[in-house]
């Protein structure tokens, strides 16, 4: 069972290249989204009606004190969201590129190291793998890798 993030820009307009990666999904998969307009609520829609489990991230919004306290709770949202997610899949409006909380959800993803696919409006579909092991293997067999990666490290 994976959490799969699903997060996207409200300008994004291609409701149905969002639907399909949702039916596309493996019937046990776990959706992590929003509940912003356009992204996040088709893929709410498109997970319930396939009888996916859901996941809702809201911000506490509770006692907000001025703006700035407003922005930071949506991003405190953002890295919680992110950070319970195995994939994540952003999508990008080709009018608005990488902006605003999903610019902000991608770059914390990266440092994350999660598995990102960005989708771009033009259907271009771009894979940033999650990060590697500090050392080579390509076999099973990760004890040597290991060994040698903490001795260099500690040494």
């Amino acid at each position: 069972m994976s959490k799969v993030g699903i997060i996207g820009a409200r300008k994004f307009k291609d409701r149905q290249a969002v639907v399909d990666l949702v039916n596309s999904l493996p019937p046990d998969t776990i959706v992590i989204t929003s509940s912003c307009h356009g992204v996040c609520t088709w893929s709410a829609e498109a997970s319930k009606a396939r009888g996916l489990k859901v996941q809702i991230y809201a911000p506490d919004l509770a006692g907000i004190r001025d703006h700035s306290d407003m922005v930071e709770r949506y991003y405190k949202r953002n890295r919680q969201l992110i950070a319970v997610c195995d994939i994540i899949h952003a999508f990008i409006s080709q009018e608005a590129g990488l902006t605003g909380g999903t610019r902000y959800e991608v770059r914390y993803a990266k440092r994350l190291g999660k598995d990102l696919y960005l989708h771009w409006e033009s259907g271009k579909v771009e894979h940033i793998g999650q990060r590697e092991l500090p050392f080579g293997v390509d076999t099973g067999d990760l004890a040597p890798g290991w060994m040698n990666f903490f001795s260099e490290t500690l040494a």
